[in-house]
């Protein structure tokens, strides 16, 4: 390693007589043996790399020259032991295990595979419940999601945060008026976070809205501003509303969402659109 802490020189010898030779046809200088120095650190030149002034008969390699023996870097005093790299327990990572695919059945639809961790996932944010029929290979056929041991546990939170939302008041989803296919634009503010989604359908109860934002709890408020995409022919009146997350969509990628405050121009807004697509 080279000595890179400053070198102090003579006068004599820190004066700009000092040419470096870069080839047998090129050279530089003149330079002071700082900047020699300096142009060693930096990369440009080698202690290897010819030098000379006018009181040498010769060109010198620089490190035989006194005059910069003391930025020379001096040898080692004892050699450098480099301790060998410790032999890897293993080579490569284990194989990764098998994992168990599992397959859903409700709403009269059948759904997966998904993964284990999926369906606690499911569970905990309340998309699933403990009597979903679940099956995987090896069963004889299907079982209630709370015959599963895998996931009592999570059944078990799942009910306790289904229970809550009960006690509290929180409404959950039910399908009485009229839906249509909705393409709109929904902007979303929940807990001073405005996220922006697409609406899938509507009826004067309530929506369905796709997001890429990460899932929302069953039970979160949130206020909505629904508008058309730029150009869009026969599309619904813009309009506000205010309500509550009652379900989570099967592919994950949504919400259901229960009205539970809409102006009487966003419900005659909802009414007329239903109306022209059934």
């Amino acid at each position: 390693m080279e000595n890179t802490e400053k070198v102090l020189f003579s006068a004599s010898e820190n004066q700009p007589v000092w040419y470096v030779a870069l080839d047998a046809q090129k050279w530089i200088g003149p330079l002071s043996a700082s900047e020699v120095v300096e142009r060693i650190h930096d990369g440009e030149i080698t202690w290897a790399h010819y030098g000379w002034r006018k009181e040498q008969s010769k060109w010198i390699r620089l490190c035989d020259i006194p005059a910069f023996s003391v930025a020379v870097p001096m040898a080692p005093s004892a050699p450098i032991k480099v301790q060998p790299k410790k032999a890897e327990s293993r080579k490569t990572p284990p194989p990764v295990p098998e994992q168990t695919q599992w397959f859903l059945y409700y709403s009269d639809s059948q759904f997966g595979p998904f993964g284990e961790d999926e369906i606690h996932r499911f569970l905990r944010i309340g998309k699933i419940h403990g009597d979903v029929h679940i099956w995987s290979e090896g069963m004889k056929g299907w079982e209630k999601l709370k015959t599963i041991s895998t996931f009592s546990e999570s059944i078990e939170e799942s009910t306790k945060v289904r229970l809550s939302l009960k006690s509290e008041g929180a409404p959950t989803e039910r399908r009485k008026a009229p839906r249509a296919p909705l393409v709109a634009r929904s902007l979303m503010a929940a807990g001073g976070k405005v996220i922006s989604g697409v609406c899938r359908d509507v009826s004067v109860g309530g929506m369905q809205v796709l997001t890429t934002e990460k899932l929302m709890a069953i039970g979160t408020k949130l206020k909505l501003n629904i508008s058309n995409p730029d150009g869009a022919q026969g599309a619904i009146r813009a309009f506000v509303a205010e309500g509550v997350v009652v379900r989570q969509l099967e592919d994950g990628r949504g919400f259901s969402f229960r009205f539970e405050k809409i102006s009487p121009e966003g419900k005659k807004a909802i009414e007329a659109y239903v109306g022209k697509k059934s």
